[in-house]
């Protein structure tokens, strides 16, 4: 296996689509999860909407730096 394709293989989504994922992140940067074109929509609606539209969005717990 050469090394191009691990990096390949990183880039497909988990969810079996065979499509190449990206990562999502929130309003503050901060890693959410990776979603392909198919997937995105229902990984998604698990989250807030104002996370990643809001860098000042509500939170219960610490955020670090």
């Amino acid at each position: 296996m050469s090394s191009l394709d691990y990096l390949f293989r990183e880039k497909v989504c988990g969810c079996g689509s065979g499509e190449v994922s990206r990562d999502v992140h929130d309003a503050r940067g901060i890693y959410v999860c990776r979603v392909c074109r198919k997937c995105e929509s229902a990984k998604l609606s698990g989250y807030r909407r104002d996370i990643f539209t809001d860098a000042d969005y509500w939170h219960d717990e610490p955020i670090d730096d």
